[in-house]
């Protein structure tokens, strides 16, 4: 009987650990496969978690010295401010003073701030909002507010940082800088620009944040929690470009008044140094048919791949030149037509130029250019194809940016190649070719022959140290025979000299190039709108810059010397006496006989700090002040007080941009820029009435 007792005994917690067993199994399963929702809707309504905090992007600047920001990253915050919090009697005795206080700092009526303060209160209101987006400078005032003051815990003070982008020249190169939006749940990314093409540099590594949700308030209500769990987000890496904002705002001015004065729909302006291919300026402006007016909304010089008309006739001859079946001074006859299979070409003169050399025809631009590759290359016109193919103008340029508009230059074996092709590719129809890649072969005839790839950036920058830097590509060390490439040069200075842009002959310095006048290929055909263009380079005996202008749409003159050679020649005439360069170098002399740098005013922490660095002796008489003036002597750096009045307009003269924006943005004034540097002049002057919304120019050098 015992014996049976303990065996029931065993049966028993056998059967109990079985079961228990199972209950475990049983609740591994489930959680693994049908609670996945229950979970994830607990760990939504968590009230504290990790939030991501999205690094701020690295700055994009100009090419210059100083440090002129196309786009770059300003901190912004978002003021909270948990009512609840705040101890009753610190509230009454403080609620006047605080709302007198952001009166003066964000405008409104102190009663009305105390009003709203007293309903959230009453309310319960745990996040009720301050100010969105508020500057740097705003946020060191709101820190000493009453109440305020006390933190987070005792003044119910919540900080919500964030940052903008801005571009401080907006419309200027707007396009060729781009943006970028990461891909989401239901759109993908957009990478267009510097901005999209450099994001990998542009970007940071994002921190994390914890972060206590505000109930009741859904989603959005959190506020940070002190943490060791917290890091800092890393910011991106610097883009520093090509671009001078100098050349950039001329070549912007230049085309903006041709395509107002011609009506056009489209157009754009590129301006490349000559050795290295670096951009200096780019400008694209499209008709915006909404507001009125231009704007920059397509990079036509990057992606409008078009018919590009006469300016293919300088690689038309260099591959006759380079084949030797013809020279320049062949004589030929232009009787103003010519006729192919029963289609006719014409030249722009009526009854032609007569009998002269062929370096005359190109000057003209007499369309007997056609005539002249048809009879050389009639019974073999892939050689002639092989030959522009030789050059490299069938390749993409592989720019950086997206984009870039396909090339086309058809085989003889095309289907759609016919008998008229051959003469209609030798003046620029039947193929497409991008602005720029127009401009990548007359830049290799400006520099000796050799093809370099047309770039945006210098190099990559963390701080001041350099991570990337990206030298002159070459494309093709020798586009033609040196023979080639003398004549070549001739004939484009012809152009301006004697030929279909002696309009545009400048002063002082000579220019080389060719005009372009294409119509504009509309659903199979050919409208009644042209494509107008000038590309060239200067000074034409020592090139400097080469530069091209394609305007589409023109209204009132067709003509590519009238229309785009004018602006090319304004930009040439403004870029040649700027004296840029010089102005550079001699300044870098003069700053050079100092034994301390020259220093701009600005934030009186991040001077100590960059001075101590470079172990230079300052004299700190700034009395602690946020901004400071600076004085550089024979045996230190002095720094004074900047004060600003909060009624008054400051004075920003003698600050960099970023600090200078910061300082007029937290006033509420609205900023335009012209120029690069430090601030030289601000339309309205230090000391006046301070009018929040007010439109502020700085002239910056």
């Amino acid at each position: 009987m015992k014996e049976k007792s303990q065996i029931i005994r065993v049966y028993l917690v056998y059967v109990g650990v079985l079961l228990f067993a199972v209950a475990i199994f049983s609740r591994i399963l489930y959680l693994q496969l049908w609670s996945d929702v229950e979970l994830k809707e607990e760990v939504e309504q968590s009230t504290i978690k990790l939030k991501e905090i999205v690094a701020p992007r690295g700055n994009i600047f100009a090419d210059n010295d100083q440090k002129t920001a196309l786009a770059l990253s300003v901190p912004r915050y978002d003021i909270r401010m948990d009512l609840v919090t705040v101890d009753s009697v610190l509230f009454e005795e403080n609620v006047l003073a605080l709302a007198d206080s952001l009166s003066d700092l964000f405008g409104g009526v102190p009663m009305e701030w105390e009003q709203g303060l007293r309903v959230a209160r009453a309310e319960g209101d745990m996040y009720y909002s301050i100010k969105n987006n508020c500057t740097h400078i705003q946020l060191q005032r709101l820190e000493t507010f009453p109440i305020l003051e006390q933190g987070q815990f005792r003044g119910g003070y919540i900080k919500i940082p964030k940052t903008i982008r801005v571009t401080p020249f907006k419309q200027l190169a707007s396009r060729t800088i781009g943006y970028y939006r990461p891909a989401t749940e239901v759109s993908k990314a957009y990478a267009v620009g510097l901005e999209g093409a450099y994001n990998k540099y542009l970007q940071g590594v994002d921190g994390e944040l914890l972060m206590e949700r505000i109930g009741g308030l859904g989603d959005d209500a959190w506020k940070p929690i002190p943490s060791e769990m917290n890091h800092e987000p890393i910011p991106g890496k610097d883009v520093y470009t090509t671009i001078d904002v100098n050349i950039q705002d001329v070549a912007h001015s230049a085309l903006m008044k041709q395509m107002i004065e011609q009506n056009a729909q489209k157009g754009c302006a590129v301006l490349m140094e000559v050795e290295t291919g670096y951009i200096k300026a780019i400008a694209n402006l499209s008709k915006d048919t909404v507001n009125g007016g231009f704007k920059e909304s397509f990079n036509h010089a990057v992606g409008m791949a078009s018919e590009p008309g006469s300016t293919s006739k300088l690689a038309s001859l260099m591959v006759a030149l380079d084949d030797e079946v013809i020279r320049i001074t062949d004589s030929i006859d232009m009787p103003g037509k010519y006729c192919f299979y029963g289609t006719c070409l014409h030249d722009s003169r009526p009854g032609g130029y007569g009998k002269n050399t062929i370096q005359y025809a190109f000057e003209v631009s007499s369309n007997v250019i056609s005539k002249i590759i048809n009879d050389n290359y009639a019974t073999q016109p892939q050689m002639f194809v092989d030959g522009l193919k030789e050059i490299g103008i069938h390749k993409p340029l592989g720019l950086d940016i997206a984009g870039e508009g396909k090339p086309v230059i058809k085989d003889a074996s095309d289907e759609t190649f016919s008998g008229i092709s051959l003469p209609w590719m030798a003046i620029g129809y039947e193929v497409l070719q991008t602005p720029l890649q127009t401009l990548a072969l007359y830049n290799a005839v400006a520099n000796n022959g050799m093809m370099v790839k047309p770039q945006f950036v210098k190099e990559i920058r963390m701080g001041n140290e350099v991570v990337e830097e990206f030298p002159p590509v070459v494309l093709n060390p020798m586009v033609c025979k040196v023979t080639t490439l003398l004549d070549l040069q001739k004939l484009l200075k012809g152009v301006v000299e004697r030929g279909t842009a002696k309009n545009i002959k400048a002063r002082g310095f000579e220019i080389a190039g060719k005009t372009g006048t294409a119509k504009i290929a509309e659903k199979g055909g050919y409208s009644d709108k042209y494509q107008a263009s000038f590309v060239g380079y200067f000074p034409a005996d020592a090139p400097k810059y080469s530069c091209v202008v394609v305007i589409q749409g023109p209204t009132k003159q067709i003509y590519g010397s009238a229309v785009s050679g004018t602006v090319f020649k304004e930009i040439a005439d403004k870029v040649y006496a700027s004296g840029l360069e010089n102005t550079r170098a001699d300044m870098g002399e003069q700053l050079a006989v100092s034994a301390y740098p020259y220093s701009k005013n600005g934030d009186r922490n991040e001077l100590k700090k960059v001075f101590s660095k470079m172990g230079v002796p300052v004299k700190d008489n700034s009395s602690n002040a946020n901004y400071v003036a600076t004085i550089t002597g024979d045996n230190n750096v002095e720094l004074s007080p900047k004060q600003f009045a909060d009624d008054q307009v400051p004075s920003v003269i003698g600050m960099g941009l970023i600090d200078a924006m910061f300082v007029l943005e937290s006033r509420g004034l609205s900023v335009q820029v012209n120029g690069s540097g430090i601030v030289k002049n601000q339309s309205i002057n230090p000391g006046t009435k301070l009018v929040k919304g007010q439109l502020i120019e700085l002239d910056l050098i």
